[in-house]
């Protein structure tokens, strides 16, 4: 799910659990990774969907919320000080 983007895509399929099929295990293998592999799980993927973007929100980070907020809130400290000081 990307929020930022409104993007999503669901995957729909079934998944396979491998053991004991070295030939496959060896496919699978990263190069250079230290772990020894015994299993893997695979994916066969039976269909695929783009979701409409209507329907899913766009969410901000605090951090991103403050940054939008800051001119509204030093405008808003402004015209505080501007009515005080009347």
């Amino acid at each position: 799910m990307d929020y930022r983007q409104r993007r999503r895509i669901k995957v729909w399929g079934k998944a396979e659990y491998v053991e004991g099929d070295s030939a496959l295990i060896e496919r699978l293998r990263i190069p250079g990774y230290p772990a020894k592999v015994e299993r893997a799980i695979l994916f066969h993927v039976e269909a695929l969907s783009e979701n409409c973007s209507q329907h899913i929100p766009i969410r901000y980070s605090a951090t991103e919320v403050e940054a939008m907020m800051a001119p509204l809130v030093a405008r808003i400290e402004e015209l505080e000080q501007k009515f005080v000081g009347e």
